[in-house]
């Protein structure tokens, strides 16, 4: 059986992802069966390679990652989003919320200014097939969509929110002791592990779209003003509120 031909890739991010695909236990016997082509935090980069599957890391926020990732979508079969960042556009796209000015005076230079772009996840700007989620991602679902690929199958991705996978769902919930979780807005799959923690979901595998209103109403009866309400749901992407305020 032909292995797949790889390439990890990374834009705008901390390289979280990546380090927890490197400190995976079971990593070299993973990488036996693939054909990794592309790595660069192991190997030497090769531009050229044609890949029957791509994980892709980080935000695209400039033009010229905007061609890049293109450029690695055209010559990819498969294309995973990894992590937040990738996913939904993460921590980066809180460059989103400053004033232009503010970037030049504190972060870019002219020349990195004009390419700068607002920050999204990869389906801003090209097809993703798989959206791996999670601030950074879980190992075990990596090594599992890894194993399924391999045999020719593609992994199913959770549907439904936090809520759906929470052992205090209608019980012990956090919101009904009045503590902040943003679980019923986020995307499961990570089964539910800060609130299984007592920690309050932070959305850190992007929003859903639905129970915003109902939630936002909540978090009013709870003495949040509107300013922290915007900060709490906009930590991980710029979200747009659809609710009736």
């Amino acid at each position: 059986m032909n292995k797949p031909k790889t390439g990890f890739f990374s834009f705008t991010c901390c390289q979280g992802c990546q380090f927890t695909i490197l400190f995976i236990d079971e990593l070299l016997d993973i990488f036996k069966k693939l054909d990794v082509k592309h790595f660069h935090l192991l190997k030497e980069k090769n531009r050229r390679a044609e890949f029957d599957l791509a994980f892709v890391e980080g935000a695209i926020t400039t033009k010229r990652e905007v061609i890049k990732l293109k450029k690695i979508r055209n010559k990819t079969k498969f294309l995973v989003a990894v992590g937040a960042c990738a996913c939904h556009g993460g921590i980066p796209s809180n460059k989103n919320f400053l004033e232009r000015s503010e970037l030049q005076k504190y972060v870019y230079n002219q020349e990195m200014l004009d390419d700068s772009i607002k920050a999204t996840g990869l389906d801003a700007h090209v097809k993703v097939d798989y959206y791996m989620r999670g601030c950074p991602i879980i190992k075990e679902e990596f090594v599992d969509f890894v194993h399924k690929f391999i045999h020719g199958e593609i992994k199913k991705e959770f549907q439904g929110p936090v809520c759906n996978e929470c052992p205090r769902r209608g019980k012990d919930c956090l919101l009904k002791q009045g503590k902040l979780c943003l679980g019923a807005l986020t995307h499961g799959g990570c089964d539910a592990l800060c609130p299984r923690k007592d920690v309050g979901c932070i959305m850190c595998r992007g929003p859903l779209r639905d129970n915003f209103a109902n939630e936002i109403k909540l978090f009013k009866n709870f003495g949040l003003s509107e300013q922290d309400i915007k900060n709490k749901l906009s930590k991980f992407k710029e979200v747009k509120v659809y609710a009736n305020n």
